[in-house]
């Protein structure tokens, strides 16, 4: 009991892997697979109806058209489900001319458009405009435009409407004043919908030799090369954020040290020029003793905002440190002189001198602001 629940399991991958894939003998033949079938190469259900291909006598691939007769087949796009066929003859615009009609068949084009078709003397149109060869001879040119003002004016000039019909198009071609129409006919089909199969890289066939439902396949070798496609990018990903997300923490955390170890250096260097400048400054007034805490947070502080607007005299940088006023620093001025300091300089200098840095003069003691 349990073999035949797994070969009824499995029929439909067997239905299908039957089903090879094969091409006429010339080495331009397009592969033929699903929906298309090769006549006498492919058993009966290895295509769907309407899809029948075969060889012609040179080996190339051949479809025929209820309604319109044998082209050949350049080229067949599985995921997008498109056909290229052209003539045999390389006389498309005589097919048109002829009635070319794929209904009756799986098929439609992409586009149609108006194109007429006029016949002039061939003096007039030599070198001017693009003619169609196949339909021309010695005295008459033939050409096809898609403009009608211009098919119009050209019908005054000694031409002749032929005559004007819908042809298919891959796009429109409204940039030329005529065209040879000698490009593949670009053909499209609906049923089966196999495109979302195709580009998940499987292949439609049907689901068993019995049924009409559509399925999507794919082989042991490809399902096991996605496996493990699918595995190593999960270990990929396990390892990169194994990897990644410390690293990324850790050279936050050394960016934030170094940044503090900078600014602790900066403020220690900082202090160190201030203690020397004290050093190297000799008293050179009576009465220069150092203020007091409250004297000093009397004086205006200020934080330097982007624009580095100073509210003193000084020149953009702190005479203590030497060092160049930044955004976001606090800075405080003496009052009297209205010259300005790193806020953690001059409060270190007015502690142990109380006279200006730079022009020397002791600042009157104000009275504290909490006290004011």
């Amino acid at each position: 009991m349990d073999f035949l629940i797994l070969l009824f399991l499995i029929t439909p991958q067997l239905a299908y892997s039957v089903c090879p894939i094969t091409n006429c003998s010339n080495p331009t033949s397009p592969p033929v697979r699903f929906p298309f079938g090769l006549d006498h190469q492919q058993p009966e259900n290895c295509s769907f109806p309407g899809f029948d291909l075969y060889c012609t006598a040179q080996g190339l691939t051949a479809l025929s058209l209820p309604q319109s007769g044998e082209f050949l087949v350049r080229y067949i796009s599985y995921q997008t489900q498109n056909i290229r066929v052209y003539d045999p003859k390389n006389c498309l615009p005589k097919r048109f001319l002829d009635g070319f009609d794929p209904s009756g068949s799986r098929f439609q084009p992409e586009l149609y458009v108006n194109y007429t078709f006029l016949s002039c003397p061939r003096n007039f149109t030599d070198a001017r405009f693009a003619i169609i060869n196949c339909l021309s001879n010695d005295t008459r040119s033939v050409m096809a435009t898609s403009i009608h003002n211009f098919a119009a004016r050209m019908a005054r000039n000694s031409c002749q409407v032929i005559k004007t019909l819908p042809v298919p198009v891959s796009w429109p071609q409204n940039d030329e004043f005529t065209s040879t129409l000698s490009d593949d006919i670009w053909l499209s089909w609906d049923v089966p919908d196999c495109k979302d199969c195709e580009v998940g890289g499987g292949s439609c066939g049907f689901q068993s030799n019995n049924s009409q439902q559509i399925g999507c396949f794919f082989d042991s070798t490809g399902d096991m090369d996605q496996t493990k496609r699918t595995k190593g990018l999960r270990i990929f990903r396990i390892i990169a954020f194994t990897i990644a997300i410390p690293a990324i923490l850790c050279s936050v955390a050394v960016g934030v040290l170094l940044c503090m170890l900078d600014r602790r250096d900066s403020i220690g260097s900082r202090a160190n020029r201030v203690v020397q400048h004290i050093e190297m400054t000799p008293a050179s007034q009576e009465g220069t003793a150092g203020l007091d805490q409250d004297t000093i947070d009397s004086y205006t502080k200020v934080v330097l905002g982007e624009s580095l607007r100073i509210p003193g005299l000084n020149d953009g940088s702190c005479s203590i440190c030497l060092s160049d006023f930044g955004v976001k620093e606090a800075l405080r001025c003496i009052p009297d002189c209205q010259h300005c300091f790193h806020a953690d300089c001059i409060d270190e200098w007015l502690r142990m001198n109380g006279i200006c840095p730079l022009c020397r003069k002791s600042p009157a003691h104000h009275i504290p602001l909490e006290n004011s």
